[in-house]
């Protein structure tokens, strides 16, 4: 039922997105921040090769011996996910791109992706998944976890920007609150993060 759900929600990812409106200056957006209790990282920078005609995906998770299995981030390219190269040419059976996840901050839910101007299939887009499960769910800073914390996680959305002195834009997302997870299609490459 979920993977329906969430084939479902594919559609309305598309044109979720809102960059023709004004952006949000980085000042005005508040980036979840994690739990100061979370366990570390496993890494900040994560690399792998995405290939034409074959689904890879990496994941940055956290260290032991907190590590529950759970992942911060998790990027998978479809086989047919690769459409065109950061030079703008197509991409050819067998070619491959070294992709760069980089966590901007390791304290913020923040992710940049490389190589900038590649782009994905809109029919097969690649897929981010974040989850906040060791986020700080008071999320308003009040020192108390109540009613409107609840109402800030309802807002949360997968945000991004073309650059670090670039306006954010919501890029639309799939969020389960049940599973402190936000997931979205991803049709080209920038820096992400869950802010409201």
């Amino acid at each position: 039922m979920r993977r329906f759900l969430l084939v479902c929600s594919a559609v309305l990812l598309l044109s979720c997105s809102d960059s023709t409106s004004p952006g949000m200056p980085d000042a005005q957006l508040h980036i979840l921040q994690k739990d100061p209790a979370a366990p570390a990282l496993d890494s900040i920078v994560a690399r792998f090769w995405a290939k034409v005609g074959e689904g890879r995906e990496i994941r940055i998770g956290y260290q032991p011996p907190a590590d529950t299995g759970e992942d911060f981030v998790r990027f998978e390219v479809a086989g047919d996910g690769l459409l065109r190269k950061p030079d703008g040419s197509a991409f050819q059976p067998g070619d491959s791109i070294l992709i760069t996840l980089t966590v901007v901050d390791p304290a913020r839910f923040a992710v940049r992706f490389e190589p900038a101007g590649l782009v994905f299939n809109p029919n097969q887009p690649a897929r981010l998944k974040f989850h906040y499960f060791h986020a700080d769910h008071d999320f308003n800073g009040d020192g108390v976890i109540n009613a409107a914390d609840t109402t800030i996680e309802h807002t949360l959305d997968l945000w991004r920007r073309e650059s670090a002195t670039a306006p954010w834009f919501r890029n639309g997302s799939v969020k389960f609150e049940e599973l402190d997870e936000i997931d979205a299609n991803i049709l080209s490459f920038t820096e992400y993060a869950i802010a409201w």
